[in-house]
């Protein structure tokens, strides 16, 4: 009889321990958007996926770079990570600069990153964070009330003619749309990369010309990337992680 009445006390602990991990679960997607729990995800463990410590983690790689509010997050969890940023726009590649010219584990690069070395136009809107190599097309704008603002003339490369033969840990991607053409432009380059985090959207006509995530998905899947996080917002646009395997 004690016995059994033990076995029914860890039942209950086992079923009330059960019950509280979904509670905290719920709790946590309640809190946390999706899209952000992959991104935090990745600033705080990337290491783990990769299958080594967090100082053996070397380059980063951010293109999309804004303001580079996630740097510091990098450069305190990954102590020996050096950074690129990435950044074309007129709006935030001056506070960028000053932001880190005196860190020596960051090189702010004035540039955008696209599938051709050259010259290309890039449309700022009326919203922050969302200029791109891309104008605007009519889904985006009935989904954020956005509208095209300047536009001006930047300087592009690819990220096999800039980086060369150099190893990435992580190459971090927000381009608005331009995402595809970011990844033909590196086809040499993702054999030497471990780990990508990407901005994503199911729906291919955010942007004009832009892809959606079943294409962005292939082509990093011929690639050697197996998709290993992703999370959404309620309009069907997110983050994912992708790891070399």
């Amino acid at each position: 009889m004690k016995s059994a009445w033990v076995s029914i006390k860890i039942l209950f602990r086992e079923h009330t321990i059960y019950r509280l991990k979904r509670a905290g679960k719920a709790l946590l997607l309640s809190k946390v958007p999706p899209y952000t729990y992959i991104e935090d995800f990745t600033l705080n463990n990337i290491h783990k996926f990769l299958g080594i410590e967090n100082h053996k983690v070397y380059s980063w790689c951010i293109v999309g770079g804004k303001l580079g509010n996630e740097v510091p997050i990098i450069l305190r969890n990954f102590p020996n990570a050096h950074v690129m940023i990435f950044e074309c726009s007129r709006r935030y590649i001056g506070r960028l600069e000053e932001r880190f010219k005196d860190e020596p584990r960051v090189q702010v690069i004035p540039k955008a990153v696209s599938d051709l070395s050259g010259v290309s136009t890039f449309f700022e809107t009326n919203l922050e964070g969302s200029g791109s190599l891309l104008p605007l097309a009519t889904l985006h704008m009935s989904l954020f009330n956005s509208s095209q603002a300047e536009s001006f003339q930047i300087e592009t490369v690819t990220l096999d003619d800039f980086i060369g033969e150099k190893l990435l840990d992580v190459l971090w991607v927000d381009i608005q749309g331009a995402e595809a053409k970011l990844l033909r432009g590196a086809t040499k380059t993702l054999i030497r990369t471990r780990a990508i985090f990407i901005e994503v959207s199911e729906k291919a006509n955010l942007y004009a010309g832009s892809a959606p995530m079943a294409e962005i998905n292939t082509l990093l899947y011929q690639n050697g990337f197996t998709l290993v996080g992703l999370g959404y917002d309620f309009n069907l646009t997110g983050n994912a992680l992708y790891i070399k395997t």
